[in-house]
């Protein structure tokens, strides 16, 4: 073959390895840069681990199109506020974005907090070379909170003396008080992971299966992201599913014992080292 023909040859190949080459390498996911590396890294502790459609339901009532009078009902709600303190959580666990890029391993997320418990991370990752679960706790739920006693200056202008002096006196005990002091830091403490309670176990491929056919069975694929409940105490059960081709998320405040969803969580729970935990 002479070098025109050689050439040719070449640019005929090339054209078609373009027209082979899939138009969409993204998949479900929208690789943004501002959300987080190829690794998963967020690139701050206020980045929104989940899609922004997921704060909202089928039902969803815009403030805009809601009638002057109305009862307040879950049309009303939508699960921002939950899904960004999740987000708050997962940050402390230094966990990976899942929604913006594939990372190479099929993952199965599932956050559990409980609002008397402690919060727990489960991670099930599935890669060529196996599955694990790897299991993490966080000493107690993130965030700072203030404690203040009350200041005799507190008092309305037309205060007695007797009440001046027992609001002084009570603010001069309490400031002194050393198990109140203790409150005071732990209550600005930054929760930190309790490393020596962390495990990592192997799964075998009968255990991923017999957890990807309860997903089945609950149809998680299916099942809306947000699902807003009005519920005083109880925990939030947010599991993510983290494939190739697709991401999910579903997150529901204190289901119901016979719910599906709730047996395929508590599935993982069963598997790990946080099985005797208290669930809710």
């Amino acid at each position: 073959m002479n070098y025109i023909g050689m050439k040719n040859w070449c640019l005929v190949l090339l054209a078609l390895l373009a027209c082979a080459k899939p138009k969409n390498q993204q998949g479900p996911y929208p690789q943004n840069p501002a959300l987080s590396d190829r690794q998963g890294s967020p690139r701050d502790t206020t980045v929104f681990y989940f899609p922004a459609a997921d704060s909202l339901h089928a039902t969803y009532i815009p403030k805009a199109q809601r009638p002057a009078e109305y009862v307040m009902d879950e049309r009303v709600e939508n699960c921002t506020a939950e899904l960004v303190s999740a987000s708050y959580c997962l940050t402390y666990f230094d966990a990976p974005v899942l929604s913006n890029y594939y990372l190479d391993a099929d993952i199965y997320r599932f956050l559990w907090l409980r609002s008397f418990h402690r919060p727990v991370l489960l991670t099930l990752r599935q890669d060529a070379h196996g599955a694990t679960l790897r299991t993490q706790l966080l000493d107690k739920y993130p965030g700072f909170h203030t404690l203040t006693v009350f200041h005799p200056d507190q008092l309305a202008a037309d205060a007695t003396p007797q009440q001046r002096a027992r609001a002084q006196k009570f603010y001069e005990e309490t400031m002194a008080d050393s198990a109140f002091q203790a409150q005071v830091a732990e209550a600005k403490r930054r929760a930190r992971q309790v490393v020596a309670e962390e495990t990592t176990s192997r799964l075998t491929a009968q255990q991923v299966q017999a957890f990807q056919n309860l997903l089945t069975q609950a149809q998680f694929w299916q099942l809306p992201s947000c699902q807003p409940a009005f519920v005083l105490d109880g925990a939030q059960w947010l599991l993510e599913a983290h494939q190739a081709n697709a991401y999910h998320m579903v997150s529901r405040k204190s289901p119901d014992e016979g719910d599906k969803f709730r047996r395929a969580c508590e599935y993982l729970i069963e598997l790990s080292s946080v099985r005797a935990e208290e669930r809710y």
